[in-house]
């Protein structure tokens, strides 16, 4: 998982990060130990914040399953 990107994904589109997790359903801090790599995501919240920051087929391939 690529959270380096997925983070700069999130600060190129300027959404705050309650507003995504309150999208996903989930709370600030899972959110938070998430894109931190203390938790992982699940792949139901994968597909909400793939869709929340509107990414592209090779995007999401490089942020969630490439090593």
């Amino acid at each position: 998982m690529n959270l380096v990107l997925l983070n700069e994904k999130i600060q190129e589109i300027s959404i705050p990060k309650t507003v995504i997790a309150d999208k996903m359903g989930i709370s600030t801090q899972s959110l938070y130990l998430k894109l931190s790599g203390k938790r992982v995501f699940k792949t139901t919240e994968a597909n909400k914040i793939s869709d929340i920051l509107r990414l592209t087929n090779a995007e999401r391939t490089s942020i969630f399953f490439d090593e």
